[in-house]
């Protein structure tokens, strides 16, 4: 937000020089060069805030990596005082917290940073849906999808986990206008297109069509298969199933 105050505020400033002192009444070409100006301001600012966070970033995904938890999500929290600066950071910052928390095994803590994480990120408000699905928190998992699919309007994948929720709760109504409403977005999407047949003709969702990032929610079991699908977001692993798989047994000398 600082940012986007100083960068108005530096090309308001060229605009009045320029056409007060400068150029008096030369307001069109003041607003060209103030136009510019602010375009500048907001790129040198934002490439140094970049730099100045960077460390931290690859700090915290590096300790993610290795499941140090606690450790990623200090070198995550680090970078929050910057979201003043830059619009959007925060919210994303948290999304990064509010996982870390998941991973760890802090729902309460994971629920209170996901819940304000950025609306933008459909991925980590499916997370945040389905954390609260499975507790039987219906309200919540509803009304964290409705958000999500009003900053995500074009994201098929919302639609369809609202969805299925709806139908796994009898509310084949409720369903079927989830994903009319996204037809109407996008009137020629193949998946919402079938999941619409699907609940017409009283069959349930092929929610499958979603691959892993349906999987990872935990709201049903992948096939056998598939093995073990992580439920976590990109970027961070989960402890092997078997850590000694792959190892040599040492003979006895």
């Amino acid at each position: 937000m600082y940012a986007i105050l100083i960068s108005i505020g530096t090309a308001l400033a060229v605009v009045l020089g320029w056409a007060l002192v400068l150029f008096p009444a030369s307001w069109g070409w003041g607003s060209f060069f103030g136009i510019v100006t602010m375009i500048a301001v907001w790129i040198i600012i934002v490439r140094r805030i970049g730099r100045a966070i960077k460390p931290a970033l690859e700090r915290g995904q590096a300790l993610a990596q290795r499941q140090l938890w606690q450790p990623a999500i200090e070198a995550f929290e680090s970078v929050l005082p910057m979201g003043n600066w830059i619009p959007m950071l925060k919210g994303q910052m948290y999304g990064q917290i509010g996982t870390l928390y998941l991973q760890s095994g802090d729902r309460d803590k994971a629920i209170l940073n996901l819940e304000r994480s950025s609306k933008r990120v459909s991925e980590v408000q499916l997370v945040l849906a389905s954390m609260y699905y499975k507790a039987g928190q219906l309200k919540d998992a509803y009304r964290v999808l409705r958000r999500a699919i009003k900053a995500n309007k074009k994201a098929v994948m919302p639609y369809h986990v609202y969805a299925w929720m709806l139908h796994k709760q009898n509310d084949t109504a409720g369903a079927m206008a989830a994903i009319s409403l996204h037809l109407k977005k996008d009137k020629d999407n193949p998946t919402s297109k079938e999941g619409l047949l699907r609940l017409q003709n009283g069959t349930k969702l092929n929610m499958a069509t979603f691959g892993n990032h349906w999987w990872a929610l935990g709201l049903e079991q992948p096939p056998q298969s598939m093995g073990q699908v992580q439920q976590a977001r990109k970027g961070f692993r989960q402890p092997p199933k078997n850590p000694n798989k792959g190892k040599k047994k040492r003979g006895k000398r």
